[in-house]
This record gives C-alpha cells, sequence and structure tokens, in this order.
C-alpha cells in the first residue's frame, strides 16, 4: 500500500501556518496551546498498550501543528515588534538584499525584497521589508549589504503580507556596505550572461522568454507573452520546478556514478548540485518543493532504499512550511504541490488505462501526465484567478515535445556563457546553443498565441464556486469508483478507479529492501550444506527432494 505516514502531519502543518498567516497573533498562540495540550494528552494515553499506536500517531500529527504554529508565533512576534514600524521621517536603515528585483513603471521603478537588520545606526533583529527606489540606482544581487534613507510606510494585505515588517520607500541614492557573498556574484554572473546572449541571439519575445524557461529568470519577459502563457495553462514552464532540478542534477548525479564513486559521494556531490541550483534559479515556491523532494530522494539512495514519492512529497511541504510559512498561502506553492500530487496519483492509472484502449504508449504517456497535473490543480487555478482556461491540456500536449529540447540546450549554454571571457569561445558555443533551441522556443510562443491569445479562451468565471463544486465532484466520482471497486474481483487495478483505490492497489509504493519481501526470499544455504554433508558421507544421508527447489517450497526429504 502506498505510504501514507506523513500524509496528516502535512496537512495539519499547513493548516496551522496557514491560520496563523490569516488570524491575529493572540488567535495563533491559543492554536498552539491546544495543539501542545493534545500532544500532552496523547502522549499520556500512550502508556496505556491498546491506545499506544493510535496515540503515538496522534501525538506526532499534533506535534508538527505545534511546531509550525510555534514557529509562525515568533515570526509574527518579531514583526509587529520591530522598531522599523514606528519609525518616524525618513530614517538611514541598513538592509540586505534577499531577492531579484522586480521592474515596474516602464522599468524606471523597481521593487525588492530586503530584510532590516539596522535602523538608524542601532542593530536590531532582521525582518522582511520590500525596497522600492529607482530602477537606475544600482544592481542588485541577493546577499548585498546597503544603506538607504527611505519612508516608511504600513505593509499591504494581511494574510500574504503577515511577514512582512513594512514598505520602505528609497528617498535617497542607495550605498553599498558589503558585497554579496561569492556563489550569488557566481549565479548573478551566469545569469546576466545567459540574458545578454538569448536577447542577442534569440530577438526580443524568444530572448525575453529564453531564461525564464531554464533559469526562471523572467526579467526580461514581455506582457503580451507573459499573459498569453497564462491564459494558455503554460505559465508553469517559466516558473522554474521539478523538470528542470532532475535534468541539472541527474547530470551531475550520473556522471558522479559514471567514474566509480562511491553511494556517499554521490550523495554528497548530489545535495551540493541542489544546493547550487537552489542559488542560481532562485529559491520560489516550486523550486524549494522540487529541492527537497530531490534531497529525500537522494538520502533514500544513500541508504540504498527506492525513493517513495509521497513521504518524499510529504517532507518537503513540512520542511518548507517550518523554514517559509509564507508558502502556506502562496498559490505558486500550492499549484506546485498539487501538481505532485496529481503525477503520483494518477499518472499511472491513466496511462494504463489508455494502452490499455490500444493508445500509442508515447501518447498514453503525455496525456497522461498532463491529465494527472490537471485534475488538482485546475480548481486552484479557477479559485486564485477567477478564470478558467479552455485549452490548457491541448496546450500542453503541444509544448511537450520542445521542453526538453530546450533544457538540455538551454542548462549547456548556460554552462558554457559562464565559463571564460565575454565573447570567448565558451560564449561561442553557447550562443550556438541557444540558436539551435530558438525554433522551439519560438514554437511555445507560436502555441501559446494561438491558444492563449483570444479573449475567448480565458474566461471569467465565479472563481471559489466553481473551485468548490469541481471539488465535490471530484470527491463524489472517487466515492463512487471505490464503492464500485469493491465489489470487482482482487487483482492490479486496470484503469482510474479513483484516488482511494489507487492509494490501496494501484502502483505500490514499496521499499527495495522490505522486511516483508526479505522474509519470503528462500534460504537454501542449509539445504546446500546438508547435500554436502550428504556427499562427503559416501551416501550415508538422504538427499533432498530437488523439484521442491523448482516448486518454491522447503525442500523436504523422502
Amino acid at each position: 500500500m502506498a505510504d501514507l505516514r506523513l500524509a496528516a502531519p502535512a496537512a495539519v502543518c499547513w493548516m496551522v501556518t496557514a491560520a496563523g498567516m490569516l488570524v491575529p497573533l493572540g488567535a495563533s498562540t491559543v492554536i498552539v496551546a491546544v495543539l501542545l495540550s493534545a500532544t500532552a494528552v496523547a502522549g499520556w494515553c500512550a502508556r496505556d498498550r491498546r491506545w499506544r499506536s493510535v496515540a503515538v500517531t496522534v501525538a506526532g500529527i499534533c506535534g508538527v501543528g505545534a511546531a509550525a504554529g510555534v514557529v509562525i508565533v515568533l515570526r509574527s512576534s518579531a514583526v509587529d515588534h520591530t522598531p522599523v514600524t514606528e519609525a518616524v521621517g525618513n530614517p538611514i536603515v541598513g538592509v540586505t538584499v534577499a531577492g531579484d528585483p522586480v521592474h515596474h513603471a516602464g522599468g524606471r521603478r523597481l521593487t525588492v525584497p530586503v530584510e532590516v537588520h539596522e535602523l538608524g545606526g542601532i542593530a536590531q533583529r532582521p525582518v522582511a521589508a520590500r525596497l522600492h527606489a529607482s530602477s537606475g540606482s544600482r544592481e542588485l544581487i541577493p546577499g548585498q549589504r546597503l544603506a538607504v534613507r527611505v519612508r516608511v510606510e504600513e505593509a499591504g494585505e494581511p494574510g500574504r503580507d503577515r511577514l512582512v515588517a513594512a514598505e520602505l520607500n528609497a528617498v535617497g541614492d542607495m550605498v553599498l556596505r558589503g558585497d554579496a557573498p561569492w556563489w550569488q556574484r557566481a549565479a548573478g554572473h551566469v545569469r546576466l550572461r545567459l540574458r545578454d546572449l538569448a536577447s542577442r541571439a534569440l530577438g526580443d519575445r524568444a530572448g525575453g522568454l529564453f531564461p525564464g524557461l531554464i533559469l526562471g529568470d523572467t526579467g526580461g519577459l514581455d506582457q503580451l507573452t507573459r499573459e498569453n502563457f497564462r491564459a494558455a495553462g503554460l505559465s508553469h514552464l517559466v516558473a522554474v520546478s521539478g523538470a528542470n532540478l532532475v535534468l541539472t542534477v541527474g547530470a551531475v548525479v550520473l556522471c558522479v556514478r559514471a567514474v566509480g564513486a562511491s553511494p556517499k559521494a554521490v550523495f554528497l556531490v548530489g545535495v551540493v548540485a541542489v544546493v547550487g541550483f537552489v542559488i542560481l534559479v532562485r529559491p520560489t515556491d516550486s523550486v524549494l518543493r522540487a529541492a527537497i523532494m530531490g534531497s529525500v530522494g537522494l538520502a533514500a539512495g544513500l541508504a540504498s532504499r527506492r525513493a517513495q514519492a509521497l513521504p518524499a512529497l510529504g517532507s518537503a511541504v513540512i520542511a518548507v512550511l517550518l523554514w517559509w510559512p509564507e508558502m502556506a498561502i502562496a498559490p505558486g506553492f500550492a499549484l506546485s504541490v498539487a501538481a505532485t500530487l496529481g503525477l503520483v496519483l494518477w499518472s499511472a492509472p491513466i496511462r494504463v488505462a489508455l494502452t490499455d484502449r490500444r493508445c500509442p504508449e508515447w501518447v498514453a504517456t503525455l496525456l497522461s501526465m498532463t491529465i494527472a497535473a490537471q485534475i488538482l490543480t485546475t480548481p486552484i487555478v479557477i479559485a486564485v484567478t477567477g478564470r478558467v482556461s479552455v485549452f490548457t491540456v491541448p496546450a500542453n500536449l503541444l509544448a511537450a515535445p520542445a521542453v526538453p529540447l530546450i533544457g538540455i540546450l538551454g542548462t549547456l549554454a548556460a554552462a558554457c556563457a559562464a565559463v571564460g571571457p565575454r565573447y570567448g569561445p565558451g560564449e561561442v558555443i553557447a550562443e550556438l546553443l541557444t540558436r539551435a533551441a530558438g525554433p522551439a522556443v519560438r514554437w511555445l510562443i507560436g502555441v501559446a498565441d494561438r491558444l492563449g491569445g483570444p479573449g475567448w479562451v480565458w474566461p471569467e468565471v465565479p472563481g471559489p464556486a466553481v473551485a468548490a463544486v469541481l471539488v465535490v465532484a471530484g470527491a463524489g466520482v472517487g466515492v463512487l469508483r471505490t464503492r464500485r471497486g469493491r465489489g470487482a474481483d482482487a487483482g492490479p487495478v486496470r484503469g482510474a478507479r479513483g484516488v482511494a483505490l489507487f492509494w490501496k492497489d494501484g502502483a505500490r509504493e514499496r521499499s527495495a529492501v522490505s522486511p516483508s519481501r526479505r522474509r519470503r526470499l528462500p534460504d537454501w544455504s542449509r539445504d546446500l550444506a546438508d547435500q554436502r554433508g550428504a556427499q562427503s558421507g559416501g551416501g550415508c544421508r538422504r538427499t533432498r527432494d530437488p523439484g521442491a527447489r523448482r516448486r518454491g517450497d522447503r525442500p523436504r526429504a523422502r
């Protein structure tokens, strides 16, 4: 059966964190107190052997929820009591750049996330804020330390900006106090080289899209392409996620294995590759989810176990929410988790159902992955945007053949462009690779323009109501399929019978070294010893029945 042990802890962690982002600090404290009390009661009940298994499960679930609540209470308390919110006039603040700037107002202004660690020359506990400044002030890289005179304003929306202390509007020039770490400078160098290379080799629209497909760098993406990709259901292509991580880290791991490295060396190199990938493409919601799932897979390889998708996804959700609580109400993180869960649960059954109906294997694979990802993401998209994309599935099917080619050529181009001097041999090779990827990039733009350009393909709908109807209808179909499946013959699932049947019977996730499997392996060592003893004793001892080995049972003496 599928391993669902982390499903409930991840769900409770998500709910508690989201509640902490939306309710006042006092309510969050009450939630934490209730969960801690429930954990203590469950621990006390675990002393009784009759209730031990249930009590331990409840204690674990409530403990994870309490940990999430403690994190959000501490973070919210730091934001509510920071001196920045009470600053008057135009103080000078010391900040550290925490992300990439977003340009707006025709490129004349920028907004960048920062951490405020100094106010008026006095150090304070770092808190998150947003800095608004002129675009021509300075090229900003994460990790830079700046001093700037600002006008402090209250943060925006209470829910989304619960952990943002203030909005800082620069009223003077920014002064550089400390450079970014070397790894951030290296990542910025790679991103800048690829951005310039794509603009020179592919032109405006394709050149702005190419860095987004490879590194998630959408700074040069024009508004028309951005809107058409969103309307066609292709916006996930410019949000770097698991596919990009698998391509990059997988290539590194395969190269290390090819030279005969030990499992420990493969694990260490893989972890370094994952960390480097996150630094390069920036720690966005989908990247964090994919990185932690990849790290779980590497750890499973180190322990000679097969990574299981559902526990890895649960671990990723818990780890991300404990470290970045703001992800609990981020639509991108919800879409990333929902798409991954859909692929894990329904991709294989849909593919089997299609191949049973004589659909070609490659078509069945593309259709199953596209449909499985859309099952859970569609209600979220409708609830968030209030719109529904009519041609999401056809657009993703048409885009699927071009995406791997762009990923491979773009990753090689980014690596070659970063090596050597500007306009050197490495950049020449990178430009050739970029030009080779040009037709595939233009194909994606054409698909987005044809299937996302007309206004009627992206109609408005009552978002929450339609999303609720879809969720209820999907749950009803799952229940009906489950009841119908219970009356069917026992055997492998043939097709999509709903999430409950799939968890129970389909695509079983089992460890490669499962104890139950080890117990079923026949042990021939004792029988071989008996046969050697019989041969050495001159036939004084009887030999075993050789036919028993063919039957897979313990040999019996005649």
